[in-house]
Parts: C-alpha cells; sequence; structure tokens
C-alpha cells in the first residue's frame, strides 16, 4: 500500500469513529406524517389523474450493527386519501388505506440520514365510478427513498414511495413526517 493509501484509509477510520456516537440511533421509533398522494387509473376508457392529501403513523426499529450502514424495519398505516376527477361525464374516484412493512437501508452521514426502502402493503379500497362503488383487497409490493435529519432524539424526513398497487397504473405517495426515537 501506498502513503496515499494508508492515509485515506486512516482518514475513512477516523471518520467513521467520529460518525458512530453521532449516529447511535439503535432502538425504537414512533412517527407520522402528511402528504400527496398522486394515482393514474384507467377507468371506462379514461384515465383518473388525481391528487389528494394522505397521511400515515409508523413504529420501528433501528438497528446500528453495520459501520456506516444502519438497518430498520418498520410498520406503518397509510390513509392515501380519497383522490377523484371527472372523467368522461362521470366522477370518479379511489379510496385507498392499508398497513404496511418495510425494511430500510439507511446511510447515516452525521445528523443526515439518506435511505432506501422496500415492503409489503396489505390495502382495502373502494372506487366510485358515477355514483357506483365497488370494494377490493390485495397485497402489493412498494419501494421508496428519502432524506432524514436528526437532533437529539428528534428527526424530520422527506420521502417519495411508489406502490405497485394490481390494476392501478400509477401510485405515488410524497412524504414529510416527524419521528421520535426512544
Amino acid at each position: 500500500m501506498t502513503r496515499a493509501s494508508h492515509a485515506t484509509l486512516a482518514a475513512l477510520l477516523l471518520a467513521s469513529a467520529a460518525i458512530s456516537p453521532v449516529n447511535a440511533a439503535d432502538g425504537f421509533y414512533i412517527g407520522g406524517g402528511v402528504g400527496t398522494t398522486s394515482v393514474e387509473e384507467s377507468v371506462n376508457g379514461g384515465t383518473l389523474d388525481a391528487d389528494d392529501t394522505a397521511w400515515k403513523g409508523f413504529i420501528g426499529w433501528r438497528f446500528d450493527v453495520i459501520p456506516l450502514i444502519d438497518l430498520a424495519v418498520e410498520g406503518a398505516y397509510t390513509e392515501f386519501g380519497k383522490p377523484s376527477q371527472n372523467v368522461g361525464g362521470q366522477e370518479a374516484r379511489l379510496k385507498l388505506s392499508g398497513p404496511s412493512l418495510a425494511g430500510l437501508l439507511i446511510f447515516p452521514l452525521g445528523p443526515i440520514d439518506l435511505f432506501g426502502k422496500a415492503g409489503w402493503l396489505w390495502w382495502d379500497s373502494e372506487r366510485t365510478i358515477g355514483g357506483v362503488s365497488s370494494e377490493r383487497t390485495g397485497s402489493d409490493s412498494f419501494w421508496g427513498a428519502g432524506i432524514g435529519f436528526r437532533i437529539w432524539k428528534i428527526g424530520v424526513r422527506a420521502e417519495y414511495e411508489r406502490f405497485q398497487i394490481n390494476d392501478v397504473d400509477r401510485m405515488e405517495l410524497w412524504s414529510l413526517s416527524a419521528l421520535f426515537q426512544f
């Protein structure tokens, strides 16, 4: 190894040692957030392409077991709102909600966290087209990414999630959440 390699390795080790106490985030957390659901779905020869306000509550456990990478398991309940639009002269609305379970891969950078997530959503939906409603249930995968900021035991995070709901062309959630780490 060259001197530059040794210096680089030493700098990385010192940086990880300096960051580790700040990121001692192992343990239980709880939080909630609000955001915007965006849905696109084919409806009677037209397209429902609408947004609505959504909210979610979540609990999780963060594991600080690997240097420079944290893992988390998170359960959530999300109300995706009731995106609606006039499609072909008829009011079309989709109401969707349900619990989810996800794994998170977190890159702590001081008080800032960059993360990716993937999981499973168990959903209930109610579609209303021209006053006629139909209900369905199912389960599908989702993925997401975000950025968080933590001071002491309080954090905020902004995230994007994409849900692969059967028979829905596109279901996205942009949200801003607050959380408390115990």
